[in-house]
């Protein structure tokens, strides 16, 4: 044989073995793995949706702030205030990089990791689940929770705990997927710090599973352990001897605790009382609508599955069941845990990003139920899947829900938007006129000082705060005392080098009023309520080019 035939015969193998793998990569698919794709691209897109038109000035702002400091490089914690997770900060600050210094960066990256949280959700499915039911229980998620409503953290927490629960499941397979499984576990725990009693108690008691309850196994579940334990703590460690080099430990653990007891209500049993009527469905939530309900119903079957199979297992372990799989046990412990995402305030995108993962379970008990009762159940369920699927669906989008506190406005997506090209955090985002209208005001009446004075901010509207750009000394957009520099704010004040933004009358020395008027109906928080801007008369006195504002004054 020549050489020409030879390398002929190669690489005709070569382009066979192409083929092959070409078509055994996409001949795993189906249209279920198609449909679920479709779903996650629909959750991104209406992310997107609900990025531009959102009008939550505190939230996003809140949000916004920390990811533009750590993208001008402050530090965590001591050069700016981290509310809940560096890592959550630290991606929407490269979102910002990305996308520009505006609010619609971090509103793209954070659905982006919503959508993503569907797909690895379909993956966690197919462990013990066909793919028409685990496609089932992905587009269930979606009908209960489409779209992301704040770039809030429990987004980007759910996204690596999924990918801690898949590697951990992986074990088996490669030992490595240990040391992934808590490397993305210790990600998970970065991105909201509170989130870690939610995070770590099924793996916990899964790796205690494996050493206890597997006979003659305890060598190989030592090693587990182990390896799991090196990949959460090895990133934990660098994150703590980055904030120790930096001087920033103190603030870390400071900030944290002042926010368990002020926000989270640790010591308050009205807490616990309120999470328990939340479950129950006893109490006024922000779950307590259908969406609400369906989440009790889900906490019931995984409550139920864990402890028939944990007496099953005590007390007659030969009995087969279809729920007997570690797997399951897995997604059992993950979505119960996940409830306590929500101890602070119970509302559905808390319950959706932990225990979410339960509907997977539903699914499953009532497949089962189906396939193993008479005709008329046959058709009752079928029926009242039907009836929940039109229900969801018809309550997806345009409606207020405990899914979408403000849902979107048809006038404003397709008829009265308006668009601002002077505020840059505004930049591709469709407004109300009168949002617009009254962010333009404070706009110009603070612009003319951004050379010669700081900002301060005593209201909880962050979004005037920041959209000017003024230099600024607080560690956050909206003023908490307990960690501030109030010594620093006071010099500022005295040297008469600050605009101050205050939702009450101030009386200081040497400043002036320049700007009086209501929030407008429409913001979350802030609406109804009056925002005053103070400045220096120095400095206004001499400036020509302040809006006038003199009928406010007289109020």
């Amino acid at each position: 044989m020549g050489l020409r035939e030879l390398s002929s015969n190669n690489k005709e193998s070569s382009q066979a073995g192409y083929l092959q793998r070409f078509y055994f990569f996409f001949g795993r698919f189906n249209i279920f793995d198609l449909i679920v794709i479709i779903i996650c691209l629909a959750s991104l897109c209406c992310s997107w949706i609900e990025s531009i038109v959102n009008y939550d000035s505190l939230h996003w702002g809140f949000f916004y702030g920390p990811a533009l400091d750590l993208k001008r490089g402050a530090i965590p914690h001591s050069g700016t205030f981290i509310g809940y997770g560096y890592l959550t900060t630290w991606i929407q600050s490269i979102s910002l990089n990305v996308f520009g210094e505006r609010l619609l960066s971090i509103g793209i990256i954070t659905g982006l990791f919503y959508s993503l949280t569907l797909f690895l959700s379909y993956r966690v499915f197919l462990r013990f689940m066909s793919k028409h039911l685990s496609f089932i229980a992905v587009g269930l998620i979606f009908l209960i929770h489409p779209y992301i409503i704040v770039p809030a953290p429990n987004y980007f927490v759910y996204t690596f705990q999924l990918l801690a629960l898949i590697f951990f499941l992986r074990y088996s397979e490669r030992h490595y997927n240990g040391f992934l499984a808590g490397l993305f576990l210790c990600l998970s725990v970065l991105c909201r710090y509170s989130s870690v009693i939610a995070i770590l108690p099924p793996f916990v008691i899964l790796l205690c599973w494996d050493f206890f309850a597997v006979q003659g196994a305890k060598k190989s579940a030592i090693e587990k352990i182990w390896i799991v334990c090196c990949g959460f703590f090895i990133p934990l460690t660098l994150f703590f001897a980055y904030l120790l080099m930096n001087s920033a430990l103190d603030d870390f653990f400071f900030q944290n605790r002042m926010m368990i007891e002020l926000w989270g209500k640790i010591d308050n049993v009205n807490t616990y009382l309120n999470f328990l009527a939340g479950i129950l469905q006893i109490g006024d939530s922000y779950a307590s609508d259908f969406r609400g309900k369906l989440f009790t119903l889900i906490l019931v079957i995984c409550l139920f599955i864990l402890i028939r199979e944990g007496i099953r297992k005590v007390f007659d372990g030969a009995v087969k069941s279809a729920y007997a799989h570690y797997d399951i046990a897995a997604v059992c412990l993950v979505a119960v845990f996940g409830y306590l995402n929500s101890v602070h305030h119970y509302e559905t995108f808390r319950l959706v990003n932990g225990a979410s993962l339960g509907i997977g379970l539903v699914v499953l008990v009532f497949y089962n139920l189906f396939i193993n009762t008479i005709k008329p159940v046959k058709y009752l369920i079928i029926f009242s899947g039907i009836l929940v699927f039109l229900f969801l669906s018809n309550s997806l989008f345009l409606k207020t829900t405990t899914s979408s506190y403000y849902p979107w406005k048809t006038d404003v997506l397709f008829r009265n938007g308006v668009t601002n090209k002077t505020i840059g955090i505004f930049k591709g985002k469709l407004l109300t006129k009168e949002y617009n209208d009254f962010y333009q005001e404070v706009f110009d009446a603070i612009a003319p000082f951004k050379n010669t004075c700081h900002i301060l901010n005593y209201t909880n509207d962050s979004v005037a705060f920041l959209m000017n750009d003024l230099p600024r000394v607080q560690l956050a957009s909206i003023y908490y005392p307990w960690f501030e520099d109030v010594y620093k704010q006071v010099k500022i004040i005295d040297r008469n080098e600050a605009v101050i933004l205050s939702y009450k009358r101030l009386d200081f020395p040497d400043y002036t009023t320049i700007f009086i008027k209501k929030w407008p109906e429409e913001i979350p928080w802030l609406g109804g309520g009056y925002l005053f801007i103070y400045a220096p008369k120095r400095y206004a006195g001499d400036n020509d080019n302040l809006p006038d504002h003199t009928d406010n004054k007289k109020r």
